[in-house]
């Protein structure tokens, strides 16, 4: 044993001298805890963290509980049935994450279409429900005078899967709405975006609810036709809304439905006057086709959520905030009562934004001591091996298991820096 160990040590000497820059450089998850007291809700708070790529998990405490730092975007990490669901960009693909960290699947858009990172509804069938674009070439001199007779119109496309992976619902937006009634828009030019999707809602009666930012609506659809059933907001709203000073919502995220059968929504608020960022709550009334504002909340600073945010009602009656992309700040994130006192506020640094921010109570049930990559609870040879084969297994990037258990230094990748942290801890 002793003999192991002095190898060990010259090891450690010779990596340490060849590879001090590449030990020198980790990072580490950055945030400011302003605010937290007693009213807040225990359970953990979920989300990704923009230019410095983190997928985190904070314990109840607000102190790191599970961490990986990626290369490829993130974004909608959270919660999803049973399982934890992220966007990796470079296979513009989802991935499944079980509680044994392993990635049990990867879900992609079909019909030559690539699956949208906003929103991903995994469902208790063991179907999913993706987003995706397509661009549908209209003649625009059908619906305005001197329209352009091919221009190129970016829509929205709704798949949803069976458990088999099966394409079993298709929504083309051009087939169910009218472009033309998009006055809102600028319908002259040749190329444009005409909708822009951020959120997947099953509602009680299972058909879907999804956000359009792009002209501030939500539209319900129906899950086996298509038809539109209402829009809440943005040009054709069908509904009045009651109580609310700006008349509706404004380039919108995060639109659900509540247990109480209201609607909770992240307003950005960018084309309000002035632009202010605020959580409504509407109750709707479907036979008179009114949208009363009951509850809402801005911030005491008045943030303004250019892009990104979202907005989770809580089972302690709290409502969780993420404020999106705010100029010259990082991320904020807050949790308030129902009388609007903040309990919970968390503060990331400059370019550190989030775009979606989750608590729920998820739990691994594996070992999660860093290094011990057979779980046997010892680190040791067998674990160094174990990194060893990582990295010299150029055909495949890492999984979220590796990374979690092997990215000792948290710079993104699993290298010979890691190697030397492991001896470090067995030598201890």
């Amino acid at each position: 044993m002793y003999r192991i160990k002095f190898i060990f040590k010259i090891l450690l000497f010779i990596f340490n001298v060849i590879f001090f820059s590449t030990l020198a450089f980790s990072t580490e998850l950055d945030f400011e805890v302003v605010v937290h007291n007693e009213g807040a809700s225990t359970k953990n708070l979920i989300f990704h963290t923009m230019n410095n790529q983190f997928l985190a998990i904070l314990d109840s405490n607000l102190v790191p509980y599970w961490q990986i730092k990626v290369d490829e975007i993130g974004l909608d990490f959270k919660v999803n049935q049973n399982n934890l669901t992220y966007f990796q960009k470079d296979s513009t693909s989802w991935i499944v994450l079980n509680s044994e960290m392993q990635e049990v699947d990867t879900l992609k858009c079909t019909n030559e279409l690539k699956a949208d990172y906003h929103d991903i509804q995994l469902l208790e069938s063991g179907g999913y429900i993706l987003q995706s674009y397509h661009d549908e070439i209209m003649d625009m001199s059908q619906y305005i005078s001197n329209g352009y007779t091919n221009a190129v119109v970016n829509e929205l496309v709704i798949q949803e899967f069976d458990v088999n992976h099966n394409l079993i619902f298709e929504w083309y937006a051009h087939d169910h709405l009218n472009i033309g009634d998009y006055s809102t828009l600028n319908l002259f030019l040749a190329d444009f975006t005409w909708m822009h999707g951020n959120s997947i809602e099953i509602d009680f009666d299972e058909n879907l609810i999804l956000s359009n930012r792009r002209s501030s609506e939500a539209i319900k659809i129906d899950r086996n036709t298509g038809d539109v059933i209402w829009i809440l907001g943005g040009p054709m709203s069908d509904f009045t809304f009651l109580h609310d000073s700006f008349n509706g919502f404004s380039k919108q995220h995060d639109v659900r439905r509540l247990q109480n059968g209201n609607i909770l929504i992240f307003d950005n608020g960018t084309q309000h006057t002035p632009q202010i960022s605020r959580i409504i709550e509407y109750e709707l009334n479907i036979d008179n086709m009114t949208a009363d504002l009951i509850w809402e909340y801005s911030h005491p600073e008045e943030y303004v959520g250019l892009s990104m945010g979202s907005v989770q009602r809580l089972e302690n009656g709290n409502t969780l905030i993420n404020w999106g992309n705010i100029s010259n700040s990082g991320a904020i994130v807050t949790e308030v009562n129902m009388e609007k006192e903040i309990v919970m506020e968390i503060h990331f640094p400059m370019g550190n934004n989030i775009y979606k921010v989750r608590k729920n109570d998820w739990q691994f049930n594996i070992d999660l001591m860093k290094a011990d990559l057979n779980l046997d609870q010892i680190i040791n040879i067998l674990d160094i091996l174990a990194v060893v084969n990582i990295i010299l297994d150029s055909n495949s990037s890492s999984t979220a298991f590796q990374l979690f258990k092997s990215d000792l230094n948290n710079d993104g990748e699993i290298n010979i820096a890691d190697i030397i942290i492991m001896i470090t801890l067995i030598l201890e």
